[in-house]
Formats: C-alpha cells, sequence, structure tokens
C-alpha cells in the first residue's frame, strides 16, 4: 500500500514529513508505528510504502507530521478502514457467450482484503466496438450492481463485429474504481461484411439466372426457325370448335422455293 502527501503552499524549503500509524483495537491498548519505507522527493518524504498489510486492521490512525527549524508545521490526520484503502481488483474468469441475437457476459467476484458480499460491489464494463473503417472504435460503459452470479446480456445480434471487453470493479458504498482488467475479445472481423457478401450473392445469382434464360429462350427460337412444327390432323372425334389443329401449309413453308416457277418437261417416246 501507498500513502502520498503534499507540501502545504506556505511550507518552508527544509520541511520533512513522518507518517505514524496506530491500530484502534477495541477493548484493548493501541501501539504506534512509524513508516518502514518512504517515498521521498528531492530529500522530501512525499509518501510511504508499505509492503505487509497484514497488521491493518479495519480501522486505523494515521498522523502525517511536518517538522522545520524555523517554523511549526501543521499535522494532518485522519481515521480510514481498510474497505475506504482498498482498490478492488479487477474480476477473473471472464467469458463471453453469444448467440444470433446477444451475448452473455459474465464475471467472478474479485477477492479483497476485507470480506464483501456480492450485494457491496459494483462493477463498470467497459465495451469497444472496433470499426475497420475508422482508425477508432466506439466505447460504452455499463455500470452493473453485484450479483450471485455476475451476469449480464448484451443486445447484439449477428452479424457482429470484432469487440473487446473490460470489467473493473468498486465498493457500491464508495471508494476508488480498481484497474481494468484485460480485455477480452469477442465477435469476428469476417462477419463484420456478412451483409454486404449476401447481397453480392444475391445479384450475383440474380445476374447468372438472367443469362441462363436468356440463352435458353435465344435456343428455343434458333429450333423453332430451324425445326417448324409439322401440321397436325383434325381431331373429328373430340367435339370441341375452339380447337383447331389444322394449319395452313402456306403460313408454315418457308424457304427460297416457295415463289419460284416450275419447269415441267415431257417426255415422249417415239419408235
Amino acid at each position: 500500500m501507498n500513502c502520498t502527501w503534499a507540501p502545504g503552499p506556505a511550507a518552508p524549503s527544509d520541511v520533512q514529513y513522518s507518517l505514524y500509524m496506530r491500530q484502534l483495537k477495541a477493548n484493548s491498548e493501541s501501539n504506534e508505528t512509524e513508516c518502514p519505507h518512504y517515498i521521498p522527493d528531492s530529500g522530501t518524504h512525499r509518501g510511504c510504502h508499505l509492503r505487509d498489510i497484514s497488521k491493518l486492521k479495519y480501522r486505523t490512525f494515521f498522523l502525517v507530521n511536518g517538522t522545520s527549524r524555523g517554523t511549526e508545521i501543521q499535522f494532518f490526520d485522519l481515521i480510514l478502514s481498510t474497505r475506504e484503502m482498498e482498490q478492488i481488483s479487477p474480476p477473473d474468469n471472464i467469458s463471453v457467450q453469444c448467440n444470433t441475437s446477444h451475448c452473455v457476459l459474465q464475471w467472478n467476484q474479485p477477492r479483497t482484503k476485507t470480506y464483501l458480499t456480492y450485494l457491496d460491489f459494483q462493477y463498470q464494463l467497459g465495451i469497444r466496438t472496433q470499426n475497420t473503417e475508422r482508425a477508432r472504435g466506439d466505447n460504452s460503459v455499463i455500470n452493473v450492481s453485484g450479483e450471485v452470479h455476475n451476469v449480464c446480456h448484451l443486445p447484439s445480434p449477428e452479424p457482429r463485429g470484432p469487440h473487446s471487453l473490460r470489467i473493473r470493479a468498486a465498493d457500491s458504498r464508495g471508494g476508488p474504481w480498481g484497474h481494468w482488467s484485460r480485455p477480452v475479445e469477442f465477435g469476428s472481423r469476417g462477419q463484420e461484411g456478412g451483409l454486404l457478401h449476401v447481397y453480392l450473392l444475391v445479384v450475383l445469382g440474380t445476374l447468372v439466372c438472367a443469362l441462363v434464360l436468356g440463352f435458353l429462350l435465344n435456343r428455343s427460337h434458333g429450333l423453332r426457325r430451324l425445326f417448324p412444327p409439322i401440321p397436325q390432323v383434325k381431331d373429328k372425334v373430340t367435339p370441341n370448335d375452339q380447337v383447331d389443329h389444322q394449319m395452313d401449309w402456306a403460313h408454315v413453308a418457308t424457304g427460297a422455293g416457295k415463289d419460284d416457277l416450275e419447269d415441267v418437261l415431257t417426255v415422249q417416246e417415239v419408235n
């Protein structure tokens, strides 16, 4: 744990600070200890580093005292609880599962020095939507209260592009936000242009069908010109006057010799 402070605006140049801690125990005598490891800045103590905080109880009294050879320095003291001092670690075991309509975000409650129930936590979900068309993506933060299973349902219909999820936690009754967790990626870059691919396939399929249909129509018209329909005999059995199966040969026969004159050659045998 790090405790830091700054000199006052009227502090002299030779000021030096010392930090003292006192455990407030019920029905027992209190003991006072000085900071074991100061954080210096140009020779002046600006902070204190505590490597072992196992001895810190629920409530601790802190005193920052200043000394100077030329003037008196106003001290600073306060009482803090470990809950107010603790910066909660990021949640772990973050998972994302998606279907066609939404995604389910789930995580585990972070471990803390003091005992906290799920009602004592609040979370922030940082969701980043990466957009390949722009240099930056769209960021959104969702505030979620602690639950037993810590589950959040996020509407996200397919196709969905690449996303990333980060989560941080804090005490629901106040306190600093902890650090963000490592980002968890979900979604797919290949699905980002899914609709465009579908539209292209539909247009391409329409063009192919149109070309095939046009080819078949042209081929059928050519076959009809090469092989004209054969006249059929009139059906005298079926009494249907509206159906005429007879065909005028003059309207069917085509060709170069239709209107040509015929030459008749008479051969006579002479004895």
